[in-house]
């Protein structure tokens, strides 16, 4: 498992997974330590077992923790208790062995991250896109803000400049998670006045065009037969994502 997760993330020193068990295959926890590591933004595809599988092991909790974690420079934290699970072993089409979720009881999931953090990684990812353009970003301002249980609601706000001349670049936009847990991005748009913020919004339409009306199944991600049952979004001085999950009836 160990060997596994460090094909998507970088992490020094002490292992990644912790298993305790008193008697194989029953394990009494699998812990998982992402503390300070960074993560690949790409998520794994859920690779299918080609043939049979079988029963593998049983889990009493399953129990992930991340603080400090890195995502294309943003950093969060997340965790992840599930209990009452199932593993299955099998192979894929490569021949390589597999291990499988079948079912869990019950699963929570939340992940947050800090204005101030998001803030900082947008104006750094800001700033290299401008100096493409010879534009420097002077300040950055992002204002998050909760429109329901969820959806979430983004103003950004930059001070660019090139040479002498200064202008406000202003984007917004807003995401949704509808009843069939699919996120989808809309609204967005970049206004801005003379000729440094129409350079500014040139640089970045692209970007917003291929963010405009897409959605992300939250249900397509690795978990197997595992489903989401809610998930939830809440807005302060740190913004969180939680979710509930379990094994489908």
């Amino acid at each position: 498992m160990n060997e596994s997760l460090r094909r998507y993330v970088r992490k020094e020193g002490e292992p990644i997974v912790t298993i305790n068990a008193r008697v194989f295959p029953y394990l009494d926890e699998i812990a998982i330590n992402f503390d300070g590591a960074e993560l690949d933004p790409v998520l794994p595809s859920f690779v299918k077992a080609v043939g049979e599988t079988r029963q593998a092991c049983e889990a009493a909790s399953v129990n992930i923790r991340g603080r400090h974690v890195s995502i294309q420079g943003a950093p969060l934290n997340l965790q992840l208790t599930a209990s009452d699970l199932v593993f299955d072993q099998g192979r894929d089409e490569k021949g390589e062995a597999l291990l499988l979720v079948r079912s869990v009881g019950n699963g929570h999931f939340a992940v947050s991250v800090a204005q101030l953090d998001l803030e900082n990684a947008i104006r750094q990812m800001a700033e290299r896109e401008g100096a493409k353009q010879g534009i420097t970003i002077e300040e950055t301002r992002v204002s998050l803000r909760a429109r329901g249980a969820r959806s979430i609601a983004a103003d950004i706000r930059l001070q660019a400049r090139k040479f002498l001349f200064r202008a406000n670049v202003d984007i917004s936009g807003q995401v949704d998670i509808d009843d069939d847990f699919k996120a989808r991005i809309s609204n967005l748009k970049c206004r801005s006045e003379g000729a440094v913020g129409s350079v500014a919004c040139g640089m970045l339409e692209p970007h917003l065009k291929r963010l405009t009306d897409r959605s992300f199944s939250l249900m397509s991600l690795p978990l197997g037969e595992i489903k989401m049952r809610d998930v939830r979004i809440s807005v302060a001085d740190t913004v969180e994502v939680t979710a509930e999950f379990g094994t489908a009836a």
